[in-house]
């Protein structure tokens, strides 16, 4: 897991950065960094439902009532954190103490641990209390975006201060080499986005259907609206 890990975090600086001697990564390193805990089943099957229901409810997935209203749990964050709030059900204050640590344990569902079993079952569950409800989930495939959050930072930074002071010849002249170097940078790596977007439409459309699509197809008979997936235009269908 955690060279698979390393091997996803080097595909996406592909191209961006130059290639750079790793250390390397052995099990017995690892092992003794490991926490070894007793099994905890009733925790750990909470745990792991927690963990599939922010597959479905978060990850840029819909679900909506049958009065096409959207059931929004916010962003991946929230999500989590909302799904850890019911999880431990604990007091206000003990809640604001704990909301990192334990958002963190659900936040991105399994997408570290999937490998090790077929959760197709467990979303099989969430699916069916779903139908129950009258709810309906659409698929969305998984894709990483990049903000540039410069605009925001040089208007907060150039705020209540006036133009024939910010200004210099030579900080301006330097500031726009700079400026053109990142915005390259930046074009670069939404290109390599966009490219592994791609490359992973075109391997879901080839690959095996994911669990939670498989799930679906089980519970509601049919397969999620957006699977399979069709890219660039999946979005505004």
């Amino acid at each position: 897991e955690t060279l698979r890990f390393r091997d996803n975090l080097r595909r996406l600086r592909r191209k961006t950065s130059p290639s750079e001697e790793e250390p390397q990564i052995t099990f017995d390193a690892l092992r003794r960094e490991m926490p070894v805990d007793a099994p905890k089943p009733a925790k750990e099957c909470a745990d792991l439902l927690g963990c599939c229901l922010w597959d479905v409810f978060a990850d840029n997935h819909d679900v909506r009532t049958a009065e096409g209203a959207l059931v929004d749990l916010g962003s991946f964050r929230a999500a989590a954190s909302f799904i850890a709030d019911f999880r431990h059900r604990r007091s206000h204050s003990e809640a604001r103490f704990n909301e990192r640590r334990e958002y963190l344990e659900f936040y991105l569902g399994n997408w570290m641990v999937r490998h090790r079993a077929d959760l197709t079952p467990v979303y099989e569950l969430i699916f069916h209390r779903m139908r129950q409800l009258g709810l309906d989930w659409r698929y969305v495939h998984p894709r990483l975006m990049l903000v540039d959050l410069r605009p925001l930072h040089e208007a907060l930074e150039g705020e209540n201060v006036s133009e024939a002071i910010r200004y210099d010849p030579t900080e301006n002249y330097w500031r726009e080499r700079r400026e053109a170097a990142r915005d390259a940078e930046v074009a670069d790596l939404r290109r390599n986005l966009d490219e592994a977007y791609k490359e992973s439409v075109e391997e879901a459309r080839h690959d095996p259907s994911p669990a939670t699509v498989c799930a679906y197809q089980r519970v509601y008979g049919r397969f999620p609206a957006g699977w399979p997936p069709e890219g660039e235009g999946e979005n505004n269908s």
